[in-house]
C-alpha cells in the first residue's frame, strides 16, 4: 500500500504519528523481519491500524502486557511474534501516611523527562504501582525513580513469564439505552438526561478511545473505551439483548 493511500485510511490518526506508523511498515516489508513501533498508542490509533490489517500484506499485532491494556506498542510480522521489547515494572513505595493515585505516578515518572508513549498502562494495586515500560528505558527508571512525591520508593523489574501480571479492577454494569448513540450512552452511564449529556458531549468532557467525541449522534461499537470527564471511565463490552420495551441492554465494564 503506498504512503497516500494509508494516510487516507486511517485520516482520524495524526498524520506525524501516522507517517512514522507507515514507516515501520515499509521497513518490515523490505528487510522481511518483525518491526515494533517503540512508542505505545492510545487505541484510536492501534484499533485503526488493526482495522485495515487485511489490506496490508504484513500481520499487524498490538501488545501492552497487560489483559485489557489500553496503550500498545504496534509490532509488524510475517511470523508470530514471542517477544516485545516491553518490560513489567514494578514501583512500591514507602510510606504509611499517603495513598498515591494514578496522577502521582504518571507525574513522577514524566518529571524524569520521558514521554508518555514510552511507557504504556499502569494498574495500582494496594500500595504498588505496574507499570508497562519500552524495554529500553527500563534501566533508566530503575536508577532515576527514587521518590513518589515526597515518598520514597524502590522499583522491580519483573519476568512476565514467572509473574502473575495484574488486571484492572472493573464494575461489571447493564445499562439500557434507547440506541448506541453516544448521547444517549453517556446518559445512561451518568444517570442523567438526553439535554445533560449532549453539553457534556458539547464541553468536550466525552471522549470515545482516547478521541474527543464531535458530534452526539455518533454510534458506538462494541469494545471501545468511553471516558466522561467528572464521571469516570468505561469500557462498553457488546450488546446484551432487548429488554421487553425495545431497548437495547449493554454491557459495561467501570474501571475502578
Amino acid at each position: 500500500m503506498d504512503k497516500k493511500t494509508f494516510l487516507n485510511k486511517v485520516n482520524s490518526i495524526e498524520n506525524s504519528i501516522a507517517s512514522s506508523i507507515y514507516d515501520k511498515l515499509v521497513l518490515a516489508e523490505k528487510a522481511n523481519k518483525t518491526i515494533y513501533s517503540g512508542e505505545f498508542y492510545t487505541p484510536n490509533i492501534w484499533k485503526a491500524i488493526e482495522s485495515i490489517s487485511n489490506e496490508l500484506g504484513v500481520g499487524v499485532y498490538t501488545y501492552g502486557i497487560f489483559e485489557d491494556a489500553e496503550r500498545r506498542m504496534i509490532a509488524f510480522s510475517y511470523d508470530d511474534i514471542w517477544h516485545y521489547p516491553v518490560n513489567l515494572i514494578k514501583i512500591n513505595y514507602n510510606s504509611k501516611f499517603n495513598s498515591l493515585q494514578h496522577k502521582d505516578y504518571l507525574g513522577a515518572l514524566m518529571s524524569l523527562g520521558i514521554k508518555r508513549e514510552k511507557f504504556g498502562d499502569l494498574i495500582l494495586k494496594n500500595d504498588e504501582c505496574y507499570l508497562a515500560v519500552q524495554e529500553e528505558i527500563s534501566d533508566y527508571i530503575k536508577m532515576n525513580l527514587i521518590s513518589i512525591g515526597k515518598c520514597a520508593c524502590t522499583i522491580s523489574v519483573l519476568d512476565i513469564s514467572t509473574t502473575e501480571v495484574p488486571v484492572y479492577n472493573f464494575q461489571n454494569m447493564v445499562v439500557n439505552v434507547s440506541s448506541l448513540r453516544i448521547d444517549c450512552v453517556v446518559g445512561a452511564l451518568c444517570n442523567t438526561s438526553r439535554n445533560k449529556s449532549e453539553e457534556l458531549i458539547r464541553q468536550g468532557k466525552v471522549l470515545v478511545d482516547y478521541s474527543e467525541v464531535l458530534r452526539k449522534d455518533k454510534v458506538l461499537r462494541g469494545d471501545c473505551i468511553v471516558t466522561i470527564r467528572g464521571y469516570g471511565k468505561f469500557k462498553v463490552i457488546e450488546e446484551a439483548g432487548w429488554t421487553g420495551s425495545g431497548r437495547v441492554k449493554v454491557l459495561v465494564k467501570k474501571f475502578i
